[in-house]
């Protein structure tokens, strides 16, 4: 890219990641990234900060105009991908990307906080609530999908066919979800809810993906091993723990909301699992 920077949000580890990942793939090189913080007084004129807290920028050193966003991550990869720049064009796709990418922007401290929320710089995106919302429903879709392919998976263990193990397993595993979704609106104030509930989302996907691999041998093989499934479950249970410990730590509430939905998920699965069995 001749006379383009990518400044990036350093404080963020969404942002550093992908970073990370564009330049072990090779698509960006290490002098066409610099971080906000890291940049200079000249530099900084060139980015609006206040669409920097939002987006990403991609600025012309030569003085021509910045790109924030959408804009800027296609033409990096139209640029790279020369193959990329007609699917960038093609107005219906770069409409769902960029709101994908907004999605994603908006919610990046959601999907993984810094360290401290005291940072270096005022990038912290605004409370946008249409966005928040599209996170979480985009991640309560893929925990609903895992849900059921993991309990389509496990069926013979449940003693059903797949779809009534898919359906069974939704209520045995979701129940807890949505109770504790129902007294955080009661309880918190409007923005924490949206706040939690979006930390919510990102615990069950990061959770149910260590199922992945149980869901796919079963679905190469038909077998349904059963020490995978269940060792399975006992780390994607440690993890979705850990993790909540970790965000009501970074959200300053007390640690009873994380010993509040540790029970109430156990204590619904046991409740449907006696009911089926009954």
């Amino acid at each position: 890219m001749e006379n383009k920077l990518i400044i990036y949000d350093s404080n963020c580890n969404v942002c550093v990641g992908l970073r990370d990942m564009m330049l072990i793939l090779g698509l960006v090189e290490q002098n066409e990234c610099l971080a906000y913080t890291a940049m200079d007084a000249q530099l900084k004129q060139k980015v609006s900060a206040e669409r920097f807290r939002n987006e990403m920028a991609l600025i012309d050193t030569r003085g021509g105009e910045t790109l924030y966003g959408a804009d800027g991550v296609s033409y990096v990869f139209a640029d790279k991908v020369r193959l990329l720049g007609p699917l960038f064009r093609f107005k219906p796709f770069f409409l769902l990307f960029r709101f994908l990418y907004k999605t994603l922007a908006y919610n990046r401290y959601i999907v993984a906080p810094p360290k401290q929320q005291a940072i270096a710089c005022d990038c912290y995106p605004e409370a946008a609530t249409a966005y928040r919302i599209s996170f979480i429903s985009i991640t309560v879709l893929t925990a609903v999908i895992l849900t059921a392919l993991f309990g389509a998976s496990v069926h013979k263990a449940l003693g059903v066919a797949p779809l009534a193990g898919a359906v069974q397993l939704l209520l045995i595993a979701g129940t807890g979800w949505v109770i504790q979704i129902i007294l955080a609106a009661l309880t918190l104030q409007r923005q924490q809810v949206l706040d939690y509930v979006g930390h919510l989302g990102t615990i069950m996907v990061a959770g149910l993906l260590v199922l992945v691999p149980s869901i796919v041998f079963y679905s190469l093989s038909g077998i349904l091993f059963y020490p995978l499934p269940i060792l399975s479950v006992a780390c994607s249970s440690g993890l979705m723990a850990y993790l909540h410990y970790q965000r009501i730590q970074y959200l300053g509430l007390p640690q009873r909301w994380t010993l509040q939905w540790f029970l109430l998920l156990q204590v619904t699965a046991a409740l449907w699992l006696l009911y089926f069995q009954l």
